[in-house]
Formats: structure tokens, sequence, C-alpha cells
């Protein structure tokens, strides 16, 4: 009898050190969930009638997905949405939108780690370290070429250092209730703690193109400035310089950000107008080496004609 209350005890200790491990994670605004596993889902759009993958007769190379006519709330498609992937440079549309609503002044001074970001094979603007831009040339220069040189000179304005300003990136995130993504960079390089899914990353477009200067950046196509050596200089969107036409059965793709790496595949948040209406699509995870490296592309020409013809 001695033995068995011992074992009971001890079972009892083991299940109220779990409890007691779950409760403190979640007050630090830890997760318990992984990459890949399907995650509880709030309710701020209407997905009374939203199709699934099983219910429509195309295929899609992104392994997520996520359609909404943004005129009216309502899901029209939804495909592994709340389920957590990597968002490569989508997460650029949250370091953009805290660099217009938190900026001060007109001017950046141009930061970061720039020896990282070579070993790291990030994209950048050009910048050069230390000069002094202007707060639209460095937004442009984050949302347009994806340039990370952009997001860290964004960080350091903002949050006074780099991990600061993430940790405003995460509690913006939990403002808007995108409660299942992490953010751990400014850029989206790869790291696996940073994740978000579909359903997050709509939640977070929605909200951003509200800013009027959010969505100027976002549908801007090339964008032209004076470089520090007296010349003109060209920054052209990552989506708009792939797209081989802007014009689908239906409608058109006015606006976007494109994301990309290895783990990630290549990932797509882009805004589209049909009729009097607009529309946002998330797509991840789409195959990353495609030969002409435009699955992403292909699959919101797919989703955006099937729904909006």
């Amino acid at each position: 009898m001695a033995k068995k209350r011992k074992k009971g005890r001890l079972i009892s200790c083991i299940l109220l050190t779990a409890v007691a491990f779950i409760s403190v994670m979640s007050l630090l605004n830890f997760e318990i969930w992984g990459i890949g596993e399907k995650v509880p889902l709030s309710e701020n759009f209407n997905r009374e009638q939203a199709l699934s993958y099983f219910d429509v007769d195309f295929n899609m190379s992104s392994s997520h997905g996520l359609l909404i006519n943004l005129t009216t709330g309502e899901v029209l498609f939804e495909h592994q949405a709340e389920v957590r992937v990597y968002p490569a440079s989508l997460t650029k549309i949250m370091t953009v939108l805290l660099g217009i609503e938190q900026s001060q002044g007109a001017t950046m001074v141009v930061k970061g780690d720039f020896t990282r970001l070579m070993l790291d094979n990030a994209s950048v603007a050009g910048f050069e370290y230390g000069e002094e831009r202007t707060i639209s040339e460095i937004l442009h220069g984050a949302m347009l070429p994806s340039g990370a040189d952009a997001t860290a000179t964004i960080a350091y304005h903002v949050g006074g250092s780099y991990d600061d300003f993430v940790t405003l990136m995460n509690e913006k995130a939990r403002s808007l209730g995108m409660y299942n993504t992490h953010f751990m960079n400014t850029s989206g390089l790869h790291h696996s703690n940073h994740y978000t899914t579909a359903y997050d990353m709509a939640l977070l477009l929605s909200y951003a193109l509200e800013n009027p200067t959010f969505r100027q950046i976002f549908t801007t196509r090339t964008y032209s400035f004076t470089n520090w050596l007296g010349e003109e200089q060209h920054m052209h969107s990552t989506l708009f310089s792939i797209l081989w036409t802007t014009e689908f059965e239906g409608g058109e793709i006015i606006g976007g950000r494109t994301g990309f790496t290895d783990e990630a595949g290549r990932c797509l948040a882009s805004l589209a107008v049909s009729g009097d209406d607009e529309f946002i699509l998330i797509t991840l995870n789409a195959d990353p080496i495609d030969e002409d490296q435009r699955a992403h592309i292909a699959d919101a020409f797919t989703i955006y004609s099937y729904f909006l013809r």
C-alpha cells in the first residue's frame, strides 16, 4: 500500500508540474505548438461559406492559402490557413508597418550588422552604412526590393536596439490577434522560432492596408531616389518585377510582397481588385525549386481567376 501511495503522489506531482509549466509558458507568451501543427484559430473573418482545397478543381503548389474579400470580410478559400509555417520576407509587412506607425523625424541613419547580412545572403536595398536617408526611402527599400539593410535601419531607429524592435513586433502581433505568430528578426531570415500562419498574416495585412502610407508603399511598382553617389537609383517591387501581367480573368493584382527561403518556400501576400471589391490572398510554402521561380505567382493567378471570374 505504501508503494502505491508513493506512486500516486509521484504521478500527481508530475501532473501538477506539467500544468504549472504550461501556465508559466503561457504567461511568458511562449507557445507549446510547433511548426506544421494545427493551432487554435480565432474568428476575425466570416468563414461560413469558405471553400477548402477539397471543394475546388484546381491544383496549387503552395501548401497553405487564404483568400478573403477584404470589402465584406468573407473568407472565400482556405487551405491549412491555421497551420504554422515560416513566413520569409512577408515578415517585412510588420517591419514596415511599425516603421510607419512609430517613426519620428524625417530621416533615418542606416544601421545594422552588414557583415551578418552578407553572410546570410540577405537581400539588400543598397544603402550605405551610416548614411542618412529619408524615412520614405528606407520604408520603400524594405518593401520593394526586400532590403534587410532597410529593415535593420527601421529596427534601430524605432526600437533603439534590434532586439527591442523585435519585441515590439511580437507585441504588435499579439495586439492584432496574431496568436500563432512569433518573430525573431525583422527581415524573415530563417529561424526555427520565427513563424506565422496564413490566417495571422491576413490579419496583419488587412490591418496594415487601412494605413494610407502603407497602402501606397505596398502598391508601388517602382520608387526612384538619388543614392549617396548622386546617381539616380530605382527600387523595383519584387512582385511586379516577375509578373508577366497584373490582370487575371475577373480582376487585377495591384500590390504585394513576396518571400523566399529554402525552408519557407515561395510565399506571397497580395492585394487584388475585382469590380468594387478588394481581395487579399496569402499563399505560403510553394515549391522552392520550381524552374521559373514563379510557383507562388501561378498559384495566385489560379486562385484569383477561379473565385473572381
